[in-house]
């Protein structure tokens, strides 16, 4: 009963490490992935061939997306889903304890377990979406299925090499780096033994659990097989083996996440690192000792459960090697831990000193998460809006909710420019399908919808949020963070941007000149075009094509004075039901005759687009203009 009691204690606390600093967690495209292509799933139908790109350059199977969106259909918000992955974390120490049960004495056990409910790296990337937080329940799952012969040497029972074969296919679809820990299992389903007819079952079940994977392997067939691979088998570099180290013993945790920290704390981070990291040497050698000497190759296991894919990442590889490559070894670096401590504290009676190192180590992890996590809530701009904490990133989600209940087809518009990982982003904060798109320009592009409201998202660390210039437009909605930083919503109605003068003039791309608004300030003129999409062009070159509204002062012998160009739209964003409000500002003398030439040019293409009128068509349209003033819409014909 005690035994029990300290085990749920230590899965408690386990539980509310993970959960205590949920909302600083650092939100980022990474954890937003998965759930975004779950929400196209679920709101959209959209089935995805491939998952998350990883970056040594293959794609990940969308098995994990697929597994979300039963959680993204019932549950939508980002908390309730990190909470999800956490409580499968501490379901893996659950199934640590359980494994060591047979091998190791309770002392061993709680104090392995409660390493690992407290151990740093774990917290860190166990507690999201992303996709290496599904290493280590998976990996624990799959030694436990296997724990009767890796920790004992028994012979595995039928449905445990089935349940293997099946889980060999899950940790295979995570990450492509998951895919490492299929010759360990090959090698213990040999030396585990078992019928030929169960294999040839479990081989064919984890052929059907790889389909999702088929398409992103077709479709990248060539990709893979042109993947680079190590440059030779020596020289050896020992990052990978330091960062499987660090999964484990948190070295180096501090000096990334915690810091600055104080000298003493420093040492205590690196002098539990360093004896932990003895223990995991300690039960490397007892395996490789007993496994050889008492000819019990089942004892090795551990360790090449752990080793391989240091080894394999040891090699010279022609790109960086990634600290959550090595995730997947944590479970198997749990068990050498035990292994070291039952060799070196052989006796109970000198074990009591488990019970005060194992707080102590524990307590000290803790307070390197909780600082982290006080480090992200107090400076949650980094420079880019994808790694708000989560705190931040929700209440920015419930303004944009707060639109999509009202309209499901809101558009969101980003700065143009935006990183192509933002949206994605932004659909994995909201938990659901989103239209979005980059393009706007804050002092000189605007946009609209004849139909539906649209959301313009601007961020930035400092300063106060500009105006939407081109309609004049302040922020409906500014969420201020800790740092001063801020994100601001613009929201456009349909029917709120008009123009002062209205126009009805198609053009030969699908865009209509619905009018134009002048100003005039201290020598300068300010031109706002408003232009309509009525018709999207199906020419399949239209995404390298990019509409500009140029505005050209023009003196009495129809000679350019000035040659300013608008922002523009380029083709691969137009949508039907889109309104564009372009706005330049551009010199214009006082007190001289001047026409304004308006049209569209494409740069790209150095074509000028066709307004469509009745008696013909023109390249541009001429209004009249007296000292700055218009006195008259446009007459003149190009």
């Amino acid at each position: 009963m005690r035994w029990r009691a300290t085990l749920l204690g230590i899965l408690a606390f386990g539980f509310a490490v993970r959960m205590a600093g949920l909302s600083a967690i650092r939100h980022n495209y990474d954890h937003a992935f998965p759930i975004a292509q779950a929400a196209m799933l679920v709101d959209r139908g959209i089935w995805p061939a491939e998952g998350q790109r990883s970056t040594i350059g293959l794609p990940a199977s969308p098995l994990m997306s697929y597994a979300l969106a039963p959680a993204v259909f019932l549950l939508r918000h980002p908390w309730a889903l990190h909470s999800l992955a956490g409580m499968l974390d501490v379901l893996g120490l659950a199934l640590l304890a359980r494994l060591l049960r047979v091998r190791a004495e309770p002392d061993i056990i709680r104090f392995t377990v409660l390493l690992a409910a407290a151990s740093p790296w774990r917290v860190y990337f166990a507690r999201g979406t992303w996709l290496p937080a599904g290493f280590p329940f998976l990996v624990t799952a799959w030694l436990a299925c296997l724990g009767p012969y890796v920790i004992e040497g028994r012979t595995l029972s039928g449905w445990r090499i089935l349940l293997g074969w099946s889980l060999a296919a899950m940790v295979s679809q995570v990450h492509p780096v998951g895919g490492l820990l299929l010759a360990p299992w090959v090698l213990t389903a040999w030396l585990a033994g078992g019928s030929q007819q169960i294999h040839g079952i479990g081989l064919a079940m984890f052929i059907l659990l790889m389909l999702p994977a088929l398409p992103g392997i077709w479709r990248h067939q060539r990709q893979i097989a042109e993947f680079p691979g190590p440059e030779g088998f020596w020289p050896q570099t020992p990052v990978a083996f330091a960062h499987a180290l660090r999964m484990v013993s948190g070295r180096h945790f501090a000096e990334v996440w915690a810091g600055p920290l104080s000298n003493s704390v420093s040492f205590l981070a690196n002098a539990s690192a360093t004896g932990i990291e003895l223990l995991v040497a300690l039960g490397a050698f007892s395996g490789m000792a007993e496994g050889i000497l008492r000819r019990r190759p089942e004892r090795l296991l551990p360790l090449i459960w752990w080793g391989f894919p240091a080894v394999v990442f040891s090699l010279p590889w022609p790109y960086p090697i990634h600290i959550h490559y090595l995730v997947p070894t944590i479970p198997a670096g749990s068990l050498l831990i035990a292994e070291g401590l039952k060799w070196c504290a052989p006796r109970m009676h000198w074990r009591g000193w488990l019970y005060g190192l194992g707080i102590g180590i524990a307590m000290l992890w803790t307070m390197l998460v909780v600082w982290m996590d006080r480090n992200a809530l107090q400076h949650p701009w980094t420079g880019n809006i994808e790694e708000l904490p989560l705190q931040a990133s929700i209440r920015f989600a419930n303004r944009l909710s707060d639109w999509l209940a009202r309209d499901p087809q809101v558009q969101v518009i980003l700065p143009a420019g935006c990183a192509e990982t933002t949206p994605a982003w932004m659909i994995g904060v909201v938990g659901r399908a989103l239209d979005i798109r980059c393009g706007f320009h804050p002092g000189r592009l605007a946009f609209a919808h004849v139909g539906h409201p649209v959301v313009h998202v601007l961020a930035r660390h400092s300063g106060a949020p500009p105006i939407l210039a081109p309609l004049k437009r302040s922020p409906s909605t500014i969420l201020t963070l800790a740092d001063g930083s801020w994100l601001a919503l613009y929201v456009i109605r349909p029917g709120e941007a008009r123009p002062s003068v209205e126009y009805d003039l198609p053009t030969d791309i699908g865009w209509r000149l619905i009018g134009y608004t002048l100003r005039e300030k201290a020598g300068s003129l300010e031109a706002i075009t408003f232009w309509s999409v009525y018709e999207v062009p199906e020419d399949p070159m239209r995404w390298s094509w990019h509409m500009q509204p140029f505005h050209h002062p023009l003196d009495s012998q129809g000679r350019q004075v000035e040659n300013p160009s608008g922002f523009g739209v380029p083709g691969y964003l137009w949508r039907k039901g889109d309104l564009y409000i372009d706005r330049t500002v551009m010199p214009f003398p006082k007190g001289k005759a001047l026409h304004l030439e308006i049209g569209l040019f494409d740069p790209n293409r150095g074509v000028r687009t066709r307004f469509i009128r009745p008696n013909g068509t023109a390249d541009a349209i001429l209004l009249r203009a007296w000292a700055g003033y218009p006195s008259g819409k446009g007459t003149g014909d190009r």
